[in-house]
């Protein structure tokens, strides 16, 4: 055998396979590993790029988004994925939140979702439906619930449907999750004040919808006292309902008394509207078509109510009365009237009167309060209103007007008030405006702003202000002109008063305080008579301006205590008898400081004299003349008497 070319096949074979496997790779290197498959790059191609395959490529739309630099000649691309897919036709525009108590069906071939359960809810946008038993048709988007009934036949629970403002409760009902429209059969619903029951609803939209076969009404029982029924109705909400031929029922009786529309207002809150008028009639005034007017809504805080009154002889009445209101802050009204009244022979009055009413919350603003009663104008306008006995007879006219503050961690105080009286028989006007009260409390400026231990003596001098501004005028309002008259006849005058007081310390069993006081008067007119002797009368002299007056006087008074007892056997029910005595004695003194505003003048053809102050017409009034000195005394007695198991006051109080 010849075995020289043995070991060519095995050579010659793997040299084959080598030559195979290296065709097979050649081939199939491009088609292996394809990079746009990726959802995204890892790095970035750097390939060359030509701007008119870019634009080509923006221009179809298959670069969502790119961003393209340049740098040494060469475009980078960053391609970003997008996912897009088509909803399905049935699908809804929100999710569906839902809740089974019971159980949950879920029927596939026929698409539809039953949910079990007296606490069932399904929640869609603003639409919640609660019910016992709920369905879903996919197909249909309809929603469907329905009362339960246990097996003595009571009623579970009803189905209960809410959306935004619109609530009701019904049998049954039907929705459309898509259309978001409805139908509810035996339904209960409130709109605003007016409960309403009907056998059907069909709901159109949010705001709108119609029923069948309703009855509106304000009693909130379940079988209402009253009402009105209709065969048909519209509801627009929290605007108004509107009914086609309408009728009462009381206690379900029909009243056989029907109109052809019936219209109710279901918007709440204040809204503006003509006021109807009533008919009246006055012997004097004639038929009167009395109250017509118009309520306006200005603001959330104002109103304004516009009425008047019509009589057959030629005569009216206006009246206008705006309010306003603000919560935790202030209230108020204001009522202007005024008269032109003519009776049958055309002789007639024209009066006014004019009322406020204001008072503020004492919360809105710590220590600061505004009050307000006014009650002012002509004399004959309460005897001219017609059919008021009552009125017709008030002869007398008040007002207060008043204004305090009161500083936080300040030792000051102001008050400030008008009054007016007015008396509509006599016609005649007291009007104080404004009076002012300003008050300081005790001040101690010699004490120490850091005591450590006590106060000395002359620490314990106090010093206080009290300011008092009065002003009046006082006329008749026949003379005419009243603002004139107002200002003719004004006075004002001012008090200040300016105590200072000493606490010495106890001197043995026996407590004394020294005390200062300086009253200063400003006024502005001084009076002065003078006698004539050609006339023989007393002639006056009124010379107007700024002037002052001023006195003082000092005290010194003494206080002490005196204890006495007497006590009986132990067994007796009285046990003790204590007696306080507390007596007190003080002197005063006021120098002659106002000499000088005193004068004497005759007053008589017999030449008798007398003593006048400048200041005697003063609103304020005038200081004495002469000196004063003067000591008083006083005795406080407290006699008390101690039983066994309680102490009994016998005598608290003796003064001499």
């Amino acid at each position: 055998m010849n075995h020289l070319n043995k070991g060519k096949a095995k050579y010659i074979s793997v040299l084959a396979l080598a030559l195979l496997l290296l065709t097979i790779t050649l081939y199939c290197s491009a088609g292996g590993f394809n990079t746009e498959h990726f959802h995204s790059f890892l790095t970035v191609d750097t390939l060359p790029v030509n701007k008119t395959d870019t634009q080509k490529l923006k221009a179809t739309g298959k670069i969502v988004a790119a961003a393209v630099e340049k740098i040494a000649d060469t475009t980078i691309i960053n391609k970003i994925d997008t996912i897009s897919y088509r909803p399905s036709k049935d699908a809804l525009d929100a999710a569906v939140v839902y809740h089974a108590d019971d159980s949950m069906v879920m029927d596939i071939p026929a698409k539809k979702i039953i949910l079990y359960g007296k606490g069932t809810s399904v929640k869609y946008i603003d639409n919640q439906l609660y019910a016992p038993r709920i369905e879903f048709d996919q197909s249909t988007s309809m929603v469907s619930a329905y009362l339960v009934r246990d097996s003595n036949g009571n009623v579970i629970s009803f189905p209960v449907f809410n959306q935004a403002d619109f609530k009701t409760q019904s049998d049954s009902i039907k929705f459309n999750m898509k259309t978001l429209k409805g139908i509810t059969k035996s339904t209960y619903t409130q709109q605003g004040e007016i409960f309403f029951h009907a056998e059907k609803i069909k709901k159109v939209d949010p705001d709108v919808f119609y029923g069948y076969r309703g009855q509106f009404t304000t009693c909130n029982l379940d079988t209402p006292h009253f009402s009105f029924v209709a065969k048909k109705f519209k509801f627009i909400n929290k605007k108004m309902a509107v009914t086609g031929p309408v009728h009462p029922e009381f206690e379900n009786v029909p009243i056989p008394v029907y109109l052809p529309f019936g219209i109710f207002p279901l918007k709440t809150g204040r809204r503006s509207g003509i006021l109807a008028p009533t008919f009246s009639a006055n012997e004097q005034l004639g038929l009167a078509l009395e109250g017509l007017g118009y309520y306006k809504v200005l603001s959330d805080i104002w109103d304004v109510v516009a009425r008047g009154t019509i009589y057959s002889y030629g005569g009216w009445t206006a009246n206008l009365s705006p309010r306003y209101y603000k919560r935790y802050r202030y209230q108020g009204n204001l009522t202007v009237d005024y008269q032109h009244l003519r009776d049958l022979d055309k002789s007639g009055v024209r009066n006014f009167n004019v009322r406020w009413s204001h008072s503020s919350d004492t919360k809105a603003r710590p220590g600061v309060s505004f009050n307000a009663s006014l009650n002012a104008g002509s004399s004959g306008f309460n005897a001219a209103v017609p059919n008021s006995p009552q009125r017709n007879f008030q002869n007398q006219l008040n007002s207060s007007i008043t204004y305090s503050k009161t500083w936080k961690d300040k030792p000051f105080n102001i008050n400030i008030s008008g009054n007016h009286n007015q008396n509509t028989n006599s016609k005649l006007w007291n009007i104080n405006l404004p009076d002012i009260g300003f008050n300081v409390n005790t001040l101690y400026p010699l004490r120490r702003k850091e005591v450590i231990g006590e106060y000395k003596w002359y620490e314990n001098l106090g010093i206080a202000l009290n300011t008092n501004v009065r002003s009046l005028s006082s006329f008749y309002d026949t003379l005419g002109g009243f603002f004139n008259q107002f200002a003719k006849n004004y006075k004002w005058g001012a008090n200040h008063n300016v105590p200072i007081t000493l606490s010495l310390p106890q001197v043995g069993n026996f407590q004394i305080a020294p005390s200062i006081g300086y009253v200063e008067r400003w006024y502005q007119e001084k009076f002065v008579r003078s006698w004539n002797p050609v006339n023989k009368k007393i002639d006056t002299t009124i010379t107007n301006g700024f002037h002052t007056s001023r006195e003082m006087n000092f005290g010194l008074g003494v206080t002490t205590r005196i204890f006495g007892m007497y006590t009986f056997k132990k067994k007796s029910k009285v046990q003790a008898i204590r007696h306080e005595i507390r007596p007190n004695i003080s002197g005063n003194y006021k120098p002659d400081m106002n000499r000088k505003n005193w004068y004497s003048s005759q007053i008589d053809t017999l030449g008798n004299k007398g003593r006048f102050s400048f200041y005697e017409r003063s609103v304020c009034g005038a200081f004495g003349e002469g000196r004063f000195g003067g000591i008083s005394f006083g005795l406080d007695n407290n006699l008390q008497m101690k039983v066994r198991n309680k102490k009994i006051p016998l005598l608290m109080r003796l003064k001499k």
